[in-house]
């Protein structure tokens, strides 16, 4: 697994503590030292700042004066703003102090092109934005996020220790932060609890709540149990291209004991001397599985005795949101989500107890993965952070909302209220009292302690990109596993070549 302390940096990423840069900074501020804000490039994303804006440390206090923050978020918190704007004063923030959550599109590719075209104008607002760690090999380079270690305390700065370091280090680049965690991305499997147990299956006395599944068994399951209750599918998740190349793919190819790049260590690079390993067995038979799961043993590339016709070809053409709808309705026995997931299809109003959760499923165990840091349960890391406009003109006020964004009554609140998990492991811990959540914590656990985090770097966009489109050309039984391995292989090295 990519423990929390397993965290690799980047050929374009520093290992800077983020504590030494602020007290340089400091030190820099004593001195009259002008340090520079990260400017708006010219051109629309050439990657050279325009040099123009500084930070004074005045410019980071607030004067106490009336603001309204604007804040691009997404709508689960928009859609609870009261709630979450009342916790806000609760831990301290300035009633003189409003923040207006705009909700706009969703979906991190669609929000990245927005904050593009916002960040690359040089506008002033939002101020504020909720951002993916996607997002880090783009902005960063060219400025235009604001470097959080020249305006935050070394005491603020300081609590990033007891959050989980993957995620503090996937807004890291260069030595700056550009980003403040604020929910971390947990995947889990949720299931119909009530189906199962009525096809004959003991969830509780088998502990799947933390002792993982196989791949073979979590199939023999689905299928038994999707035939007995008569749902129209068996397992249910997001594969379009996106996902089918670096996220639900890429975690059914971990847990079978492959990767992209080898070892784990290798994630980020160096770019160009690193191996590709997309052509070797792993891969081969983690496009196969899928195969079989989708169109059953009558496939010529199934795996033989894996139980097939479990997962909807329709998935092909699935984001996140679409991939809901047929456990929304009582028509899959098993789905694979995020956590917001788990808060949706466990109220009362929903499925209640009769939901159930799991840690994905596993192929081979990690003594016998074939890369090390694969292998066993593990899932993607997902993870989204508040980030400053290096534009704006409500430095201080927005300062002041990010501080009270990253209390931890402020994280369990957001856990309570939308399903997402707290940034910091410690609290996932302490939500015995919230609703829903509470039930699943032992899962939830258990699975952000086993977590892989993707590459990131500036080669990582278009190389997901070639895996995904040749992954779905093999799902759509266009290419065999073989060809579509093979040549997702020399895309990829082409890519790495190009760059290094």
């Amino acid at each position: 697994m990519v423990r929390d302390s397993d965290a690799v940096e980047t050929g374009s990423r520093s290992d800077g503590s983020y504590a030494s840069r602020r007290r340089f900074l400091s030190a820099a501020a004593s001195a009259g030292i002008t340090v520079g804000l990260a400017g708006c490039s010219s051109g629309g994303g050439s990657g050279q700042s325009n040099g123009e804006n500084t930070v004074a440390p005045e410019d980071a206090e607030y004067d106490g004066s009336d603001v309204t923050v604007e804040y691009s978020t997404a709508p689960l918190f928009g859609n609870s703003k009261e709630t979450l704007m009342q916790t806000l004063y609760d831990v301290g923030l300035p009633k003189s102090i409003d923040v207006n959550f705009t909700t706009t599109v969703w979906g991190a590719d669609d929000l990245q092109d927005r904050y593009n075209q916002i960040l690359s104008a040089g506008r002033s607002t939002p101020d504020l934005m909720l951002t993916n760690f996607a997002y880090t090999p783009f902005f960063a380079p060219r400025e235009w996020l604001l470097d959080l270690n020249q305006v935050l305390s070394e005491e603020k700065l300081g609590e990033l220790d007891d959050h989980s370091q993957v995620i503090v280090d996937s807004m890291t680049w260069d030595g700056g932060l550009y980003g403040f965690p604020q929910i971390m991305g947990i995947p889990t499997i949720v299931y119909r609890k009530d189906l199962v147990e009525e096809a004959g299956y003991d969830p509780e006395g088998e502990n799947w709540a933390t002792e993982p599944l196989t791949w073979k068994r979590f199939a023999e399951v689905t299928k038994d149990t999707q035939e007995q209750a008569g749902t129209d599918h068996g397992y249910t998740t997001a594969m379009n291209q996106r996902n089918a190349g670096s996220i639900t793919g890429y975690e059914h190819l971990m847990t079978n004991g492959g990767n992209y790049f080898g070892d784990v260590s290798n994630q980020d690079g160096p770019i160009g001397d690193r191996p590709v390993t997309l052509d070797d067995g792993p891969v081969i038979d983690t496009l196969r599985q899928l195969r079989t799961f989708m169109y059953g043993n009558e496939d010529e590339h199934s795996i033989d005795g894996l139980s097939g016709g479990i997962l909807p070809s329709e998935s092909l053409g699935w984001d996140t949101n679409p991939s809901l709808e047929s456990f929304s309705a009582g028509e899959a026995i098993m789905h694979r989500n995020w956590t917001f997931a788990i808060a949706k299809f466990g109220a009362e109003d929903a499925f209640g107890k009769d939901m159930g959760v799991m840690p994905y499923p596993y192929g081979v165990s990690e003594s016998d993965a074939k890369y090390k840091g694969t292998g066993g349960s593990n899932a993607k890391l997902g993870g989204w952070h508040l980030s400053v406009n290096p534009n704006t003109e409500k430095l201080g006020a927005t300062l002041e909302v990010i501080k009270a964004m990253t209390t931890d009554e402020y994280y369990l609140k957001v856990f309570e209220v939308t399903g997402e998990a707290p940034p910091k492991p410690g609290l996932i811990e302490e939500a015995t009292n919230v609703d829903v959540m509470s039930r699943y914590l032992d899962t939830l656990k258990y699975q952000a302690k086993n977590q892989f985090a993707p590459p990131i770097n500036a080669v990582w966009d278009a190389q997901k990109s070639a895996i995904g489109q040749e992954f779905q050309a093999c799902l759509n039984r266009e290419k065999t596993p073989e060809d579509a391995a093979a040549a997702a292989q020399d895309q990829v090295k082409q890519i790495e070549q190009q760059e290094s």
